[in-house]
This record gives C-alpha cells, sequence and structure tokens, in this order.
C-alpha cells in the first residue's frame, strides 16, 4: 500500500558566547522558543487545511502537513511536521500507532486510531483530540481493546456518531458519543477477510478478500443483501472511503500496466475513472464538508507523497516530498 520549493525549518542552536575568559550569563541562558506550527493560509476558494498521516505501515508515525492554497497556479510542496503522542504513564514505553480517522467535533478535532503497546501484544483502538498548535496528540485513552483480538482500521462515520473498524478480519461498529457504548458486530463472513471500512449514515463500504480472490469493495446497506462493485478487472480494489454526498472513491490496482488509479463509485452506475498521474495512487481520502478535494498517496521515486486531487480541474497537486506518506486524512 501501499502519497515547487522546499522550504526547509530552521532550528535555533544557542551557543554560549566567550568573553575574556567567561560566559555570558545573559546570553547563556536565553530561552529558546518552540517551533509554532504555521497557520493554514488564507485562499480564495475554501478548502481543508490540514493533512494527518502515517509515515510507515501498519505501524507508524502520525505526521502533520499544513495544507498551502491548492487552488494556485503554483503549489509548493511543504514539511511535514511529527506529531507527539500525550500518552498515559503506562503506554509511553512501546506504544506504537496504525491506521485512523478525524472528524471536527465543532472546535475539537477528534482522532481515532489503532495501537498497541508492543509488538508483542494485540492491536486495540485508542482515541485522542488534535492539538496543531502544540503539534501533538492529546487526551489519549482507550476506546476497544479485547485481548487476543486484532482491532484497527477505524474510520468516523459521516455524522460522528459511529467508529466502524476492522476485528478479526470481521466488520463492527462502536457509538462514538457513548463512552460505555458496546461494539457490536455489523457484518462477517466465512472464509472472507474484511477490512478498510467506511461508513455513510446506514451504509458501510469495505474491502472484501475471500479464498485468495482479488480484493473488492463492497457496498453494504444496513439490513440489506452486500453489494460488490462492479469490477474493473482482474487486479484487486482497495481503500474504499465516501464523499460527502454518499459516493465511493478507491484505488485500482491494473495487473496488466502495473499502475493503481483512484476511481468513483456512484450507487447504480458504473464506476468513473478519476486519476493515475503516479504509478501508484492508494489511500485516498476524500474531505469531508466538500466535494472538490481527495487526498491520496502517490509513488514517487523512492516513497510515496502526498498529493491532493482536484475534482472540478480533474488534476492532483504534490504536496510533500519528504516522507513517506500512509493513509492520508483530510480535515479543517
Amino acid at each position: 500500500m501501499h502519497m515547487f520549493t522546499k522550504v526547509g525549518r530552521v532550528i535555533a542552536t544557542a551557543v554560549p558566547l566567550l568573553i575574556f575568559g567567561f560566559i555570558s550569563p545573559a546570553i547563556a541562558k536565553k530561552p529558546v522558543d518552540p517551533p509554532v506550527t504555521p497557520e493554514p493560509p488564507s485562499c480564495n476558494a475554501a478548502q481543508p487545511d490540514y493533512v494527518v498521516f502515517l509515515d510507515d505501515y501498519p505501524k507508524g508515525r502520525f505526521h502533520l502537513a499544513v495544507l498551502p492554497c491548492l487552488s494556485g497556479a503554483d503549489v509548493n510542496v511543504v514539511i511535514p511536521r511529527e506529531l507527539a503522542l500525550d500518552l498515559p504513564g503506562k503506554l509511553r514505553r512501546t506504544f506504537e500507532v496504525g491506521n485512523g480517522d478525524v472528524y471536527n467535533d465543532g472546535d475539537t478535532r477528534r482522532i481515532v486510531f489503532g495501537g498497541r503497546t508492543s509488538s508483542r501484544d494485540h492491536w486495540g483502538l485508542y482515541q485522542g483530540v488534535i492539538d496543531v498548535d502544540r503539534e501533538r496528540i492529546a487526551d489519549i485513552g482507550v476506546l476497544v481493546s479485547t485481548p487476543s483480538i486484532r482491532e484497527e482500521d477505524p474510520r468516523f462515520s459521516s455524522d460522528g456518531q459511529w467508529i466502524v473498524y476492522k476485528r478479526n478480519g470481521e466488520i463492527w461498529r462502536v457509538n462514538a458519543q457513548d463512552p460505555y457504548a458496546v461494539p457490536a458486530l455489523f457484518h462477517r463472513e466465512d472464509r472472507c477477510e474484511l477490512w478498510a471500512p467506511s461508513m455513510y449514515t446506514n451504509v458501510v463500504t469495505y474491502a472484501r478478500r475471500c479464498n485468495g480472490g482479488p480484493d473488492r469493495i463492497v457496498y453494504h446497506a444496513e439490513g440489506s443483501l452486500p453489494q460488490v462493485l462492479p469490477s474493473l478487472g482482474d487486479g484487486p480494489d482497495q481503500f474504499g472511503h465516501f464523499t460527502l454526498t454518499g459516493n465511493v472513491v478507491y484505488s485500482h490496482f491494473d495487473t496488466s500496466s502495473g499502475r493503481s488509479s483512484l476511481w468513483l463509485y456512484t450507487p447504480n452506475a458504473s464506476p468513473t475513472f478519476l486519476h493515475d498521474e503516479t504509478p501508484s495512487d492508494d489511500d485516498p481520502y476524500a474531505e469531508r464538508n466538500g466535494n472538490e478535494y481527495i487526498a491520496f498517496a502517490g509513488w514517487g521515486d523512492e516513497r510515496y507523497d502526498l498529493y491532493v486531487y482536484r475534482r472540478s480541474v480533474q488534476t492532483a497537486v504534490k504536496v510533500t516530498d519528504s516522507v513517506n506518506v500512509y493513509g492520508p486524512i483530510l480535515f479543517e
């Protein structure tokens, strides 16, 4: 899976000044201001402000990218910054993070993600709050953690009411608003692994892998039979995510060309092609509050970089080129 001018970060280092054989106390004790996250630019068109992503998969570190104006003629790449984790004491030693999602709840940027306390422990779901000014994830706590069970790939529903996730190859959900809610099974299939879910009102989409066959995207309304999206060929379809209007954006790998491309599925219609600028366009994520922007990871010479696709002009802009990008998430 696995997404032009470079601006470097200047780090000031305090160097004691030696004058006539002694160090000047005033200079030696001068405090160094902590780094400050740049404010999102004032753009002519409404757009998401940030992207958070992992630098590795299935475990990595979260990074934050402040988006430039995406509608401008020239879009310069930005330098992402790693997000620190404000972990409770018992988690600080060997905590690892995996895929996640972000939901804007008023002025609060809620994040949910997979995590584990060591390479030998099981994956569970954790939640917290992104503090973009302090470049950290705060108020981290356990959401769901079941011994000997692998729980990962969480996504908020379109209204923020639910969190859907993968649980040992099944799709489960939990009420995101109730701290005492009990998780419930949404769907399972014999001899199939279900993963990477996304939820829009009462519909869930997910990837399905059965009996060694290629991955397929499933569109599943609660109370109805699952519908497999029309096939685009022999290669796998992966990483489905709902748009604001309930369509599904996903990636398809073409076995003949060896390239991954982005596609859009509208219910009761055929999938439509969106984009294939890089050899591997993957991990698409549509903005929650509009229908214009889709973030994705695009393969370059050495890594996956962050790209943002604009639907109105059918082009993508490259936003980062310094760190691997997995599972990008657009938010405000």
